[in-house]
């Protein structure tokens, strides 16, 4: 009877170890965690990077999931903004395994793609999975951007083409959106559909009526599009009347004009 009330003692002090020694690391990755958050939101990535490893050597032996894929996030938001995208995309993977296929981690996996160099080929399929799956529209529509830029970057037809169709497909959801807009209209541009992309600014104008500084960003591409489109005269009327406005990039408008004068002159005779 004695030998079992002490084997009862040794037990119950055991307990009393391992969970005093569970609630010291619990304490460690907290003091981690919220130090990292500290760095992260005054920009010292590298600071922040550094708190979030330690927090996760601490996690390592104490067996909290949602801490683990809350603390994972972190890191891989702080390497993506320090500019180390290879990590941070290795790190969306693991969220992607251990907190299960969320379109929010499918968009970020996808986005460290794009600037790790992945290619389309690399970076599309989050995207569409995110896609399939929704979420949050503002970044989604981010990862979007991302991809666009990188298909007008390498200029391939068929990723420009892929990536137009994205545009078409949310356009429905998105065309009272201005940023949508001239994004999908610098797209069509790249794939010079002169005549969409003048849509696509002709409706940011409307949108944004109400801020002469954006509407003159819409202005000005308009009479790129007029340009491209070979309508020099007209084209060279906007541009004037945006210098004259005081509104845009007075430097690339002049820049503008004195080419359209050439063109306009030329036309004439």
């Amino acid at each position: 009877m004695r030998k079992t009330r002490e084997i009862g003692i040794v037990i119950v002090l055991s307990l009393v170890l391992l969970l005093s020694g569970c609630s010291e690391r619990r304490k460690a990755v907290q003091k981690y965690r919220s130090l990292g958050i500290t760095e992260l939101q005054k920009e010292n990535y590298e600071a922040a990077i550094d708190a979030f490893r330690h927090a996760m050597d601490y996690y390592g032996t104490a067996h909290q999931d949602k801490e683990e894929a809350d603390i994972l996030s972190y890191l891989a938001e702080a390497e993506y903004r320090a500019g180390k995208y290879e990590e941070a995309l290795e790190h969306y993977e693991q969220l992607l395994r251990k907190g299960g296929r969320k379109a929010a981690y499918l968009d970020l996996a996808c986005a460290a793609a794009v600037k790790a160099g992945k290619g389309m080929e690399g970076a599309l399929p989050y995207y569409e999975e995110a896609e399939k799956k929704g979420g949050d529209r503002e970044l989604h529509l981010e990862t979007l951007y991302l991809l666009a830029e990188s298909a007008r970057s390498g200029g391939a037809a068929d990723e420009l083409e892929t990536v137009r169709a994205a545009y078409e497909k949310l356009y429905p959801s998105a065309k009272e959106d201005s940023r949508f807009l001239l994004h999908y209209g610098d797209l069509l541009v790249s794939v010079k559909k002169w005549d969409e992309a003048f849509a696509m600014y002709e409706a940011g104008e409307t949108l944004t009526a109400a801020d002469a500084a954006q509407q003159a960003v819409f202005r000005q591409r308009e009479a790129i599009c007029q340009e491209y489109r070979g309508e020099y005269a007209d084209a060279l009327m906007r541009f004037t009347a945006l210098l004259e406005s005081g509104q845009g990039n007075r430097e690339e408008i002049e820049h503008e004009i004195a080419f359209l004068k050439t063109r306009a002159e030329g036309s004439d005779g």
